[in-house]
């Protein structure tokens, strides 16, 4: 198990463009080599609790475990440093950097986070362009990238620093994206938490994790 939680409650008003959002005693445990889809039409609940999980916020209550390790009480800094560390992240918006080519926006993490040295970085760089299929984008600028390509390459840089654990919130809703997600579960052994844009589940994950009303529910598809 490499992340938990335990009677985690949140709530917010005015957060993220809405009213407001909650989540209530949520009790979760997550295994690596694992593809978790997050559903439900609580779509605020949702991003909240995922949000905490993935420590990009805090809780108002309960605790959370990563790596066996209780993160109550550990510092900014330390927090900070163990999401960086162990999360790679996918957002709707790739937010790749324009007037830098694949290569370049790809490889930032290793240097902002593992003080990679330049061949390490290429190298590393270029295994997870082969893994997400645009290994021949590589010098091209990202501002010249078709959409599903843009995707591509943010999964790349979520992937490349080799974290433990990948977060989708809110991903393209490619099918491609999902596919390639499921196979950094499966592959590479991540621990995949992944929530549509649609809300909808896909056919092919391993356990659904339903929010209603702040509430979670869960149910295996394997």
């Amino acid at each position: 198990m490499i992340l938990s939680c335990q009677d985690l409650c949140c709530q917010r008003t005015n957060w993220n463009e809405c009213d407001q959002a909650s989540i209530r005693e949520v009790t979760l445990s997550f295994s690596s080599g694992t593809f978790y889809e997050f559903s439900g039409p609580d779509y605020p609940g949702r991003d909240l609790l995922m949000n905490n999980l993935a420590l990009l916020e805090p809780s108002d209550s309960g605790t959370i475990w990563l790596n066996g390790r209780n993160i109550q009480g550990t510092s900014e800094n330390d927090l900070r440093r163990l999401r960086n560390e162990t999360f790679g992240f996918v957002f709707e918006h790739p937010c790749l950097l324009p007037s830098f080519s694949v290569a370049e926006n790809v490889a930032m993490p290793l240097f902002r986070i593992c003080g990679a040295d330049a061949d390490a970085a290429r190298e590393r760089t270029h295994d997870v362009l082969q893994f997400c299929g645009i290994p021949e984008l590589q010098n091209q600028l990202a501002s010249r990238l078709a959409s599903p390509a843009q995707h591509r390459a943010a999964l790349a840089r979520a992937l490349v620093h080799r974290p433990r654990i990948l977060v989708g919130i809110c991903p393209s809703a490619s099918s491609d994206l999902h596919a390639l997600a499921w196979r950094a579960a499966e592959e590479l052994g991540l621990c995949v938490l992944w929530a549509r844009q649609d809300g909808s589940a896909s056919g092919k994950t391993q356990q659904i994790i339903w929010v209603r009303g702040g509430e979670v529910h869960c149910e295996e598809k394997l």
